[in-house]
């Protein structure tokens, strides 16, 4: 059984991670990993209990889930159903009105350690729209090549606050 808990590691068979921000939908859910080389009070406090904004970019075939956790600064992070491994992978809930739960976790990169959890929901709307790309990526195949050039190209034209203002769809967390 997996079990996240603050202070212990992420995984124990990792003991440092690259800085960043990673999103993930795979058969356990979504999952969001911020990782911070000593996160401070104020950036552990922000993941878990500050106000949250997530914004929905997309630049066919690749979503950019954009997230931003308190006050911290906007983090996007682009996503392909095909890069989750096949045993992973799995087609997201359609349900009308179904509110998907994210789960954040906020990782010490420096040492592996969980500084800080957070459970919440997108809105009903996000939910259904994000669902849509995913189900739609799983559709269309493409090499990674392509997906790292279309990532590499918004990168060039976009910083993470410009592309959450250019979002297709906006929510907060808990909606």
């Amino acid at each position: 059984m997996f079990r996240l808990a603050i202070g212990e590691p992420y995984d124990t068979s990792v003991t440092e991670w690259p800085e960043g921000s990673v999103y993930s939908y795979d058969s356990s859910g979504h999952w969001i990993l911020i990782m911070y080389r000593q996160p401070t009070e104020s950036e552990r406090k922000s993941v878990q209990e500050g106000p949250v904004n997530f914004a929905l970019y997309e630049q066919f075939p690749v979503v950019f889930l954009c997230h931003q956790f308190g006050r911290m600064g906007w983090h996007d992070c682009p996503y392909s159903w095909w890069r989750v491994p096949p045993e992973g992978r799995s087609l997201p809930d359609m349900t009308p009105g179904y509110h998907a739960l994210v789960k954040t976790v906020l990782i010490d990169s420096s040492t592996g350690l969980v500084a800080a959890l957070r459970v919440c929901t997108f809105s009903s709307e996000f939910t259904q729209r994000l669902h849509l790309s995913i189900r739609a990526q799983s559709q269309t195949y493409w090499t990674d090549q392509e997906h790292e050039e279309i990532i590499q190209s918004v990168y060039r034209m976009y910083s993470p606050e410009e592309l959450a203002l250019r979002a297709g769809i906006r929510c907060k967390g808990g909606d």
